[in-house]
Order: structure tokens, then sequence, then C-alpha cells
């Protein structure tokens, strides 16, 4: 079969060659995660060595049945601020329940609130006693023996304030949790006091537990296409003024930091719990610091992953109480939307709960600046369009460059075709009549790399850009116009994708390329599909800001096509004026030199 016109053997078969590696990098790399991204569940690293998987059954079996022995002694009692409802258990002794109030935290399956516990509970939303010990904001004293089946007296003090009291083992434990003064602030106050004749030495940890299905992790699209899913849990740690950010995969094996420890908590997309120690409470006791702790185990519904069980710990030093003495302790808890406005007024370094990438500092600005053009127009969507053009307009002067810069290469278009279809077959020859003609029309291929210098210039800042408006819980249920009502969910009919996709189509159109007719086919018909493919299942938020993006980008690339041709043609008007002025001036000279001379008779000589 003939080779088409115009595409060399070498070439196609080059790019074959570099998709089917890509194809296949990328099917093995996603084939991995999909089928074997989990592992098996390690052992329980808070049981004694030695002892056997069958007794760790059983002694897991009598706790569930001592707990269900007092479950009629369930009784609840609730912390409410303008933010949040939390509902308080005797039985686990932590929150079972942390509701977040607003229109704009309905849940989108129900007419229920958001819900951030996602322990503690049976499929049905009811309490269960076997899961009792993974619901947030639970403490554990070791050195100090509270029973599994413990009954915390649990008593209302105010709206915002409950008290959980238990008394055994020679101590009083005495708990307040109360709302802060910030929103989505919740502190908890540890008193242990020594009712016994001898010193008790004990420790105290906090915990906060987020359980996730893999269903939620994997997202609408197979093998996580179309970006990071919204519930995709992260272990969190900031120490020593650097935050480490665990997924589930480096979990499997429990992680622990010491050092200045700043947070400790479990994120997603959106919303997170977190820890701080407060006050004096961190300071080393017998050598040792606070710590924090992060743990994630898969859980098998049969021989199935069903999901993963995320786990933080805030560890206080181990202390020693003296008879008749007493030891308290501070906390703050975070549980609510990444807000970041409310983690700057908790404190503790939590604005960096928000994950906004290696451009981090730019990315910031961009939020400040977005709400701020929010404040004027108040409507999200108009104001990440407006946002986009403000970007634009600071950066024409860069891209301007850019496209001058490559100019040069655009004249040579003709020409440059005219070669490809010549020596379509010998790429050594049209390699060599292409740098004949660079050289004919001085243009240097090495200095035109420069021209892409802009383009890293705007790298950063469009880097920076689509992270703020990613992780911006400011425009979770918020709504823009017509089907649009939640920028921080997918498109429901697709139409912003579809729009975008076509919108990359006419711009690959309209810029001229030097590629070879198979690659220009490629990124004609491919990149817009594969980027409308990605984006389908993103935050429509980011579908506007990436469409207003291409819209403009497509207006400007006109814009400086016109300038610049406008400005050829004044320069070869300049010329042909130059030109015409020449003639002019050299024509009588001309005329001149034509004209016969007149010569007078050569006198003879005398004689």
């Amino acid at each position: 079969m003939p080779e088409p016109q115009g595409q060399a053997p070498e070439n196609r078969s080059s790019l074959t060659t570099i998709l089917l590696i890509t194809g296949a990098m990328m099917a093995v790399y996603y084939g991995y995660t999909y089928f074997f991204g989990h592992t098996p569940p390690p052992p329980d690293s808070r049981v004694a060595e030695g002892v056997t998987p069958d007794q760790i059954e059983a002694r897991a079996v009598d706790v569930v049945a001592m707990r269900r022995a007092r479950e009629g002694q369930r009784a609840t009692a609730t912390i409410r601020t303008d933010r949040y409802e939390a509902t308080v258990d005797n039985l686990s002794g932590g929150v079972s329940s942390f509701q977040l109030l607003g229109t704009r935290f309905h849940r989108d399956d129900s007419d229920g609130q958001v819900e951030l516990v996602t322990t503690g509970r049976n499929p049905a939303g009811e309490p269960d006693v076997s899961l009792e010990e993974f619901v947030p904001m639970r403490v554990s004293l070791p050195g100090i023996d509270i029973p599994p089946d413990a009954v915390w007296t649990l008593t209302q003090e105010s709206e915002t304030s409950v008290v959980l009291s238990w008394t055994g083992d020679g101590v009083e434990v005495r708990r307040r949790l109360e709302a802060g003064s910030g929103p989505y602030q919740l502190w908890q106050t540890v008193l242990v006091r020594n009712l016994g004749d001898a010193s008790r030495r004990f420790r105290l940890e906090h915990h906060a537990f987020h359980y996730v299905t893999r269903a939620a992790e994997r997202g609408p699209l197979p093998f996580g296409i179309g970006g990071r899913a919204t519930y995709i849990g992260y272990g969190l740690c900031r120490h020593d003024e650097e935050v480490e950010r665990k997924a589930r995969g480096d979990l499997a094996t429990p992680h622990g930091f010491g050092g200045e420890i700043d947070f400790v908590g479990i994120e997603n997309q959106y919303f997170a719990q977190v820890f701080a120690p407060s006050g004096d409470d961190a300071a080393p006791t017998h050598g040792q610091t606070v710590r924090c702790g992060l743990w994630a185990q898969d859980r098998y519904e049969g021989d199935e992953v069903d999901g993963t069980l995320f786990e933080a710990q805030l560890r206080y030093p181990i202390v020693d109480v003296a008879p008749g003495g007493e030891h308290m302790t501070r906390t703050l808890a975070f549980f609510g939307p990444k807000d970041w406005a409310a983690l700057e007024t908790a404190g503790h370094a939590l604005p960096e709960v928000v994950n906004l990438g290696t451009f981090a500092m730019i990315a910031r600005q961009f939020a400040h600046l977005l709400a701020f053009i929010q404040g004027l127009v108040g409507n999200w969507g108009l104001a990440i369009i407006l946002l986009t053009l403000l970007v634009r307009i600071a950066l024409y002067p860069v891209m301007a460059r850019q496209f001058r810069a490559f100019a040069p290469m655009r004249k040579l278009k003709p020409e440059m075709d005219a070669l490809n279809a010549k020596y379509a077959d010998d790429m050594e020859k049209r390699q060599a009549a292409i740098m004949e003609l660079y050289k004919k029309h001085g243009i240097n291929p090495a200095a035109q790399m420069l021209g892409c210098l802009p383009i890293l210039l705007q790298m950063p800042v469009f880097f920076a850009l689509y992270t703020s408006l990613n992780t911006n819980i400011e425009l979770y249920h918020q709504p823009f116009a017509l089907w649009w009502q939640d920028l921080s969910a997918p498109d429901p009919y697709f139409s912003l994708p579809l729009a975008l996709s076509a919108l990359m189509h006419v711009q690959q159109r309209l810029t001229p390329t030097q590629m070879d007719p198979a690659q220009a086919r490629i990124m004609l018909w491919m990149m817009p599909i594969m980027m409308g493919v990605f984006m389908l299942f993103l935050p429509s938020g980011l579908c506007l800001y990436m469409l207003t993006n291409s819209s403009l980008s497509i207006a400007q690339q006109r814009f400086n096509e016109w300038r610049w041709q406008r400005e050829e043609a004044e320069k070869d008007a300049a010329k042909a004026a130059t030109a015409k002025i020449a003639e002019t001036n050299d024509a009588p000279a001309a005329e001149s030199a034509a004209r016969p001379q007149k010569t007078s008779p050569r006198r003879p000589p005398r004689g």
C-alpha cells in the first residue's frame, strides 16, 4: 500500500512506538492501582506480641458482648453553634455525630446536613457497639485501666458544653468538650485526678477516625481518570514546620512523628478533622515530646476490600501524678470545611491543612483575590471569569513576546509545507532543506527555543490558579447560573467539558504548526478529546475557568495575528515606498546615461 502523501514513514513509525509505549505504561500503572492498590490488613499493633489471631478474635467477641450488655444505658448530649451540631455519646465517650449547619451544607442525597463522622455506625446509620472504638474525639489513657464497656457519666452543662466523667482504677477522669470561640472549633479539656496512695504514670492519646469506601475513592471514572476524587482520604501531621501528607498506601505501615508538633489529622478535598496541642501540655516530660501517629487499614466485605479506615493520634508525653494530685490537658479539635478564614482563626498553622501544591504562595493570593472579586460581584462563577480575565491581562505582555518570538517561523509556513511534501519520504534531506531555509532567512533555531521562556513563566501562575480553584471550599454548593448550581460538583449535562473540547479543537486549527501531518492530526483531535474526558467529572468551577481561559487565549491569539499582519503589511508598504522613491531618484540619472551625448567636432591639428 503506498504511503499517504505528506507523511514520513519514519515519523509515523516513531509516533506509533511512542503512543504504544505510553499506552502500555498507563495500562500497567492504572491496572496495578485498580486491582492491587490495597494491602491486606496488618496485624493490630496495639496487642501484645505472641498473641495468636484466634485469641485476638475471641477477645474482640468478648469485648463486643460486654458492650452490648450495657446498650440500654446509652445517653447523648449535644453541642450546638451556628456552624455545627456535635452529638456526644456516653458509651463510646466520643463524638458520634458532627453535622455542619447552613444551607450550603445540605447533603446531595437527602434532606440532612453534611456528616463528618463516618465511623461508629452500621450501614443503617445507627450506633454500633462493635465500632465504638472508632468514634472520633475518643481518648485513651495507657497506664490507666478503663474497661472497654465503661459507661461515662454525661452532663449537659450548657448549649455549647458537655462533661464526661468516669471513676475507677484509683483515678477520676473528667473531660469537658466545649465549642471554641472560632468557627468549627471544639476544645477538649482532660483532667486526671489521682485518688490513690501511690504515684500514677500514664499518657493521654486523642484519636480521630475516618472511613472511606473504595467506590468513593475511585470517583465516577475508572482508574482515577478525571483527577483526584473528592473523598480520597489523607493523613496529616505538621512537625518541625513541615507537613507530612500520607495516602492510604503509605499508611499500611503505621507512621509516627516527633519534634515540634503543630497538628495531626485526617482530610479529604474539602473537609478535615484535626487535633492541635495547646499551652504547656506539649512540654517534654521523661525525655518525651508530643507525637503524632498516622495509620490506615483496609476493611473487607468477604474477600473484597470495602474501604479504608484512617486513624490519626495525638500522643502527649508520659506524666507522673502524685497521690492526691491532678494533671490537666487542653486540646483544640477543628472539625469542618477547609475554610481559609476559619483555619487562620484557629491558629496552630492550620491553614497548611489546605494542600495548595508547589506554588502555594501564589495559589493563596489567588484565593484571596477570588474572594475579593466575589464580594464585589456577588457570584462565584462570575468571579472566576473575571479572575481569569485579570490573569490573562496581566500576562499579556509575556504572551505577546512569545508570539513575536515565533512570528518569523510563521512566515515560512508555506515554504515549510512545500519542503515537507517534497521530501516526505526522506527525513535527512527534509531536515537539511529546512536548515538551509532557516539560514537563507537568517533564523537561528536555537534562538527560537528562547521563545518557550514565556511559556515557562506562565506555568506557575496557571498551576497555582488551577490548584486554588480545585481546593477552594468557598465554591462548595455555590451556584453560578442556569443548571450550574454547584461549582464544586461536575457539570450535570457535561456542557462545559464538551464546549472546552470544541474550543481546544478550534484553537489547534488556528495555531500554525511545523509538525508532521500525522502528529498534527493527533494534536487536532486526540488532545481536545482527552482533555474533555479528563474534565467530565471535575468541579464545574474548574471547567468554567478552563473554558474562559481557552476563549481568552483564542481571542488574544487572533488579536496578535491581526496586529502582526498589520505590522507586516506596514513594513511591506514601507519597503515598497522606499523602493519607489529610490527608483524615482535614480530615473533622471538613468535617462541621462541613456541619452546620446553631444560632442564638438574635433579640430584638425595645426600644421
